[in-house]
């Protein structure tokens, strides 16, 4: 039976194959454009929602439920901080509110899901890494003139 994954326009399609010829040739040298898109990340969790919804409709729907638990950023916690260090690197990530903040942090996160407590681990996260390299820059000597 086929499956149809749903994107919200054509642009996500493009950025998706445009980010697997990245990935897969290295075309460009800078897989890091994708890193904080948000088409992209929207396509990638447009393909995830589509996989489980196909699961749930299909005579396996018990592995959606393995897949909704295994796409969830909680449980990779090698991940943690270099989504907190992306998010630390927004230039007004103070001036965001929660709203915001959040759909930033699902962007960098994108495919895997971020539910209450992960985003309070990560932005804790990332105001230690804002405070350490505060820190680090007010601890460098200044260049003479």
């Amino acid at each position: 039976m086929p499956e149809f994954v749903d994107f919200d326009d054509l642009l996500q399609m493009e950025v998706l194959l445009r980010a697997s010829m990245e990935f897969k040739f290295g075309i460009s040298g800078d897989p890091e454009i994708f890193h904080e898109s948000p088409v992209y990340a929207s396509a990638l969790n447009h393909v995830r929602e589509s996989l489980i919804s196909g699961l749930r409709s299909s005579s396996t729907p018990g592995r959606a439920q393995g897949y909704v638990e295994l796409y969830r950023l909680s449980r990779f916690e090698q991940l943690w901080e270099g989504v907190a260090r992306r998010a630390s690197s927004h230039p007004r990530w103070h001036e965001l509110g929660t709203h915001e903040m959040r759909q930033h942090v699902e962007t960098i996160a994108a495919p895997l899901t971020v539910d209450d407590e992960m985003m309070e681990i990560i932005k804790t996260e990332t105001e230690k890494i804002i405070s350490r390299d505060t820190q680090r820059e007010r601890s460098r000597p200044e260049a003479y003139p």
